[in-house]
């Protein structure tokens, strides 16, 4: 069985990635298990899950801070290398360095980032699949419009159109918004409702997010960093059937 470990930089990133592997891969194929990293110690969190014959077994760790990702990935990367396991890294491009560079969306900022996360992640054979959401996980979301309908009915990509000015359909999210996570924030405005990244709004997402949405995603060119992280984890399930 493939091994993987996913390390995430917050709760919200580890909720939305636990679901999407459940539709990419899908539940006849996939265990997991979610952790936090608490202090220097790992611990459980809501859910594991485990089909009766999985291909491919993910570890999915929330380290709590953007910038402690790759320190993280640095202290257990031998542990988890002679495990048998895949090392993947998920944070946002958008943080306090970022904003210390540029207050906008800035692909020369983007770019240094990218590298130095590469150079930095270059710890041995294994190699590290590290990935920026762009900017923020928000935009992943936004690129799967179509769960904020299921949400609130009154939440279409027209109405949105007309209330905030833009099409979901038409734009980029990973280019067009410098914060997603306000622009989602507002569109929950719209519906009455409320987002500020809990628990409880990340599970709701979540719950709304159907197999189709992540095809959808695959089958645009728009969506560069989220379909980049959607490819790898194809990848993954590719090479697990080969093996099984």
């Amino acid at each position: 069985m493939k091994k993987v470990v996913i390390f995430t930089e917050g709760q919200g990133e580890q909720i939305l990635i636990r679901q999407i592997l459940w539709h990419l891969i899908g539940d006849q194929n996939i265990s997991f298990e979610c952790l936090e990293l608490y202090g220097d110690n790992l611990r459980a969190v809501p859910f594991d899950y485990k089909s009766a014959n999985p291909l491919i077994h993910y570890q999915i760790i929330n380290v709590g801070n953007d910038e402690r990702v790759s320190s993280a990935i640095k202290d257990r990367y031998d542990g988890y290398v002679s495990a048998g396991y895949e090392i993947v890294g998920v944070r946002d491009m958008c943080s306090s360095a970022y904003k210390k560079r540029s207050m906008e969306i800035n692909l020369e900022v983007n770019n240094y980032f990218i590298q130095s996360y590469n150079e930095i992640l270059q710890l041995g054979t294994t190699p590290v699949h590290f990935f920026f959401a762009v900017m923020e996980l928000e935009a992943w979301i936004l690129a799967m419009h179509k769960v904020l309908t299921r949400i609130d009915t009154q939440l279409t990509s027209e109405y949105i159109a007309e209330q905030l000015g833009y099409d979901l359909c038409v734009i980029d999210p990973e280019t067009s918004f410098f914060s997603p996570a306000n622009e989602l924030a507002e569109i929950f405005t719209l519906a009455g409702k409320k987002y500020d990244k809990h628990r409880g709004d990340m599970e709701n997402i979540a719950h709304n997010i159907f197999d189709e949405d992540i095809l959808n995603v695959l089958e645009d060119k728009r969506f560069n960093s989220f379909t980049s992280f959607l490819l790898e984890i194809q990848k993954q399930y590719s090479e697990a059937k080969e093996v099984r």
